[in-house]
């Protein structure tokens, strides 16, 4: 297996210690990539030069770094063979899932090992979750012993179709919106990422086409990745997606899936215009193919009226439409749906009744009273998200004049262009000064919009201010050429 120098560059950005030598902290990185099997054995790693240039670094760091690694026996080092990873005695990992989607460098890498040991505050704009919104913990408060001896005594606690109360909840919500539902048309899910891996494992086999928004989700790519689909790229801009680009291509080959972002796309926030909602739903009609419209993000629309679903525009059983209380409430919630037809809702049904057995039922007792008082959580999201836009907006003018975006309807984030081809190397030189982004190519069907990053705006001023001082101080380093820029002393 061989990693190139971006991959590779992109899986240490969260890996290692962040003070320090910076040939210490790329080794360090690496050791731990490979001791955690992120790096298997026998893997090909890239050349000192292309890795040097990768990380914003000098040839001689890198150098210095493997030199380390192989003293310890972590790596082979071979002239004319290049750097491996030292097998150890152990066979090299037979790989039977898409490396590239778990190889470190994924959505949920951040969260899975806990903050990287520092001697800098790290400020972390890699991310665009939402805080809990006040309304949780009060709706969870009033929730009486009679109620959840009640969920206790009346079931098992297995549903792997949901709460019935929820389920008629989120059909009553969608009715009110002007999308008749009903409960049989309801999944309810540990989340939007499972409502799409249980669409995707339900759908898809490994070969199939899927078409895709770029930039889009990047949840969504690791699914895709992980099913071994072949992904095509739709483009983005202000209006959604593209969906004359996107009849051309289903004209060229028929796909299995296309995957949108209707009301309000992660990372762009574009809410899809009416009339590119009307001809999606007539090409759904028209073809033989899913349309899987992800809306989890319909909560957080800052600018306009909610838009007609896609579910309005068209009765076809092939749409297939995942909610999620996650980014209008709070992630740790755990809680998504699929909307779809009964029949095609039961085979899902299934499929999650074999992955868990069913999602927890308190939660989704928290979640019925909370839907209670959804227009309350929009209009408050609403207030927050727009102010923290504006600041985040104001900021970057004054202080990093020269990177552009265009205005997001909605969602926690800005889609921000750095007038550089690789975010991947300047996102290094930033983490040395206590901020940690993500390039675009995170969020791209093959690896592209390396000149882009998303910045989050629904974090408090005071780390809006201090982060976007800290980019504006690496990106004058980084604009001026300098390469082995230690980590730097933070005072914001």
């Amino acid at each position: 297996m061989r990693f190139s120098a971006d991959h590779l560059a992109r899986m240490l950005l969260g890996s290692g210690a962040r003070s320090g030598p910076l040939h210490r902290r790329l080794s360090e990185g690496l050791r731990e990539l490979i001791d955690l099997g992120e790096i298997p054995p026998d893997a090909l790693l890239p050349s000192e030069r292309a890795l040097a240039v990768a990380l914003a670094v000098s040839r001689t760091t890198v150098v210095a770094a493997y030199q380390t690694l192989h003293h310890e026996g972590k790596l082979v080092r071979r002239q004319g063979s290049g750097t491996r990873v030292s097998s150890s005695g152990r066979p090299a990992q037979r790989e039977t899932v898409s490396a590239s989607a778990l190889r470190g460098d994924h959505a949920g890498a951040q969260f899975l090992n806990g903050p990287v040991p520092t001697l800098v505050p790290t400020l972390d704009f890699s991310t665009a979750a939402l805080p809990c919104l006040r309304l949780v913990p009060e709706v969870a408060a009033t929730l009486t012993m009679s109620e959840y001896a009640e969920l206790g005594t009346s079931y098992h606690g297995y549903q792997p179709r949901g709460l019935p109360a929820l389920r008629e909840s989120i059909a009553a919500t969608y009715t009110r919106g002007g999308v008749p539902t009903t409960p049989d048309q309801i999944l309810v899910t540990s989340g939007a990422q499972q409502a799409l891996e249980l669409i995707t494992h339900g759908c898809l086999q490994p070969g199939d086409s899927v078409v895709a928004e770029a930039p889009t989700y990047r949840g969504a790519l690791e699914a895709f990745s992980l099913a071994n689909c072949r992904i095509r790229s739709v483009p983005c801009d202000d209006n959604g997606m593209d969906v004359d680009r996107l009849d051309e291509l289903v004209r060229e080959r028929l796909p299995r899936l296309i995957y949108v972002q209707s009301t309000v796309q992660n990372p762009t926030g574009a809410v899809l215009a009416y009339g590119r909602r009307c001809r999606l739903a007539r090409l759904a009609e028209r073809r033989q193919v899913v349309v899987v419209d992800d809306t989890a993000l319909a909560g957080t629309l800052i600018e306009g009226s909610p838009p007609i679903p896609l579910a309005g525009l068209t009765k076809t059983e092939r749409l297939l439409t995942i909610g999620s209380m996650s980014k209008l409430f709070w992630g740790g919630l755990r809680l998504g749906w699929i909307r779809g037809a009964p029949e095609v809702i039961s085979r899902l049904a299934r499929m999650k009744g074999i992955t868990d057995l069913g999602t927890s039922l308190v939660s989704q007792l928290i979640a019925v009273h909370l839907l209670d008082r959804v227009e309350e959580a929009q209009a408050i999201r609403r207030q927050e998200l727009a102010g923290g836009l504006a600041d985040l907006t104001a900021l970057l003018s004054e202080y990093l004049p020269d990177w552009t975006w265009r205005t997001p309807r909605g969602g926690a984030s800005l889609w921000v262009r750095i007038p550089t081809d690789s975010v991947t190397n300047f996102a290094h030189v930033a983490l040395r000064f206590g901020v940690a982004i993500l390039p675009g190519t995170a969020f791209s069907p093959g690896g592209v919009a390396d000149d882009h990053t998303r910045l989050p705006y629904a974090v408090p001023r005071s780390a809006l201010v201090a982060g976007v001082q800290r980019l504006a101080r690496a990106w004058e380093v980084y604009a001026e050429g300098h390469r082995d820029v230690p980590v730097v002393a933070v005072t914001t």
